[in-house]
């Protein structure tokens, strides 16, 4: 039982309890997060009956520079949830990956057309936080409660539920349901409010994401694309339809973060010929982790998306773990709920997704990272021998682009709604000893 804590007013009760404030019933189940793994959470949940409210600190969805490319394995989700179509009208379907290595004059192009006939053969590209607003109004249709401006305080149990204090303009609440989720970021109030360590280590170097429009396809790049070095690393992919792109590259994190404009165009310069015409959208600096929560459970109280584990997003597999964690949690949690487990499946969920974590994502997405970023000539000439395998070979391409569906896992039970959400066990695919995308 996690002790309720003492509200901020110092005249209350000894209890703890604040009696000028209701207790709100927050239904079955507390999301804490609005963004995209929060909502399809909720959706995922609201489908399958569960009445669920979410609460977000900020005033309404990020639309902050962060994941915008989705795999098959997260294609395959957005389907089941109803969303994938509306999603796609408004993204861009992407059919090819670039890899650059510029000063080895070393440009090759991966063609998705190898998925054809076992999933998706192409990737979807739009901003994570058009998937987050278009999972927001479905979940609303079904019921689903969503509170801005909602900053959670404290979190605890009581009896058979799990309560969360919040600040809200209006004054402090009090959230009650069965069991709270907490999907609030790799900063996760919730899991600093349980005292769950988040283990692992934070990269010397920060990433800048920008959305800028700039015709990068005139430039030679393809709709998503790696571009390998020591100093100008990069990930350049397109946005939508009218223009926009995604250019995340590094720069030294012990560089002020406030000041990270004022070195943007010697980067730019690098990706952008001199006298081609840009704008920049929206630009924002972040640091990069490779941490996981040490339980993603703690009594009543469950973790998903960053907030239960963190990686750098070269590759794309912060995104793809983080949705398939909310959407096993969903499914044993409403299992729960509607009596068909019992709640040691929870357990098994966390150290299931623990595992997938440290096993696969962390693994891949660092291998990856390290590659980008490669100082070693010979290791960089080395690493070119997978990609020119995959650029030449359908059946090599195809290895890569099925690793993704490595973060699935197990679905933990036989009644899952994800059983069959990984066509690699009808195929004579095996990724199983594969440690990334390019080996």
């Amino acid at each position: 039982m996690i002790p309720r804590p003492p509200t901020v007013d110092e005249n209350s009760p000894p209890d703890g309890f604040r009696k000028d404030i209701d207790m709100d019933d927050a239904g079955d189940v507390l999301i804490v997060g609005g963004g995209p793994v929060g909502m399809m959470t909720a959706l995922a949940l609201a489908q399958k009956g569960a009445s669920v409210t979410v609460v977000e600190a900020g005033s309404g969805v990020s639309d902050s520079p962060r994941a915008m490319v989705y795999f098959a394995p997260t294609l395959v989700v957005l389907e089941e949830l109803g969303i994938r179509q509306e999603l796609e009208a408004m993204g861009v379907i992407g059919r090819s990956f670039g890899h650059h290595v510029p000063d080895l004059d070393f440009h090759a192009v991966i063609s998705t057309d190898c998925m054809a006939g076992i999933t998706y053969d192409y990737q979807l590209h739009c901003g994570q936080d058009l998937v987050a607003r278009v999972a927001l109004e479905h979940a609303e249709r079904l019921g689903v409660r969503i509170l801005f401006d909602h900053r959670v305080v404290a979190v605890g149990e009581e009896d058979d539920g799990a309560f969360a204090t919040v600040e809200t303009p209006e004054g402090v609440r009090d959230l009650r349901a069965t069991w709270i989720i907490g999907a609030d970021g790799a900063r996760s109030t919730v899991r600093k409010l349980l005292g769950i360590g988040f283990e692992g280590h934070s990269w010397p170097n920060r990433f800048v994401a920008t959305n800028v429009y700039c015709d990068f396809a005139k430039l030679g790049y393809q709709p998503a694309n790696f571009v390998c070095d020591p100093t100008y690393m990069a990930v350049i992919a397109v946005i939508d339809d009218e223009g926009l792109w995604r250019l995340t590259y590094q720069e030294d994190a012990d560089l002020p973060a406030e000041t990270f404009m004022e070195r943007l165009p010697e980067r730019y310069a690098f990706f952008i010929p001199e006298g081609t015409p840009y704008q920049i959208k929206s630009a924002s600096p972040y640091a990069i982790h490779q941490r996981c929560a040490e339980t993603l459970r703690r009594g009543r109280v469950l973790l998903a998306g960053d907030a239960a584990h963190a990686t750098n997003p070269c590759g794309g597999l912060g995104l793809t773990t983080g949705v398939w964690t909310g959407m096993i949690l969903s499914d044993v949690l409403g299992a729960v709920l509607r009596g068909e487990e019992s709640e040691d499946i929870l357990d098994r969920y966390s150290d299931e997704r623990r595992r997938i974590f440290l096993e696969v994502t962390s693994p891949g997405a660092s291998a990856n990272k390290r590659m980008l970023e490669e100082s070693d000539i010979e290791q960089r000439r080395k690493d070119l021998g997978p990609i020119e395998a995959a650029a030449n070979d359908p059946a090599v391409a195809r290895m890569m682009m099925s690793f993704p569906f490595k973060v699935i896992g197990d679905v933990l039970r036989a009644g899952s709604r994800w059983r069959d959400a990984n066509p690699l066990s009808e195929t004579a695919i095996d990724v199983s000893e594969r440690g990334s995308q390019v080996a």
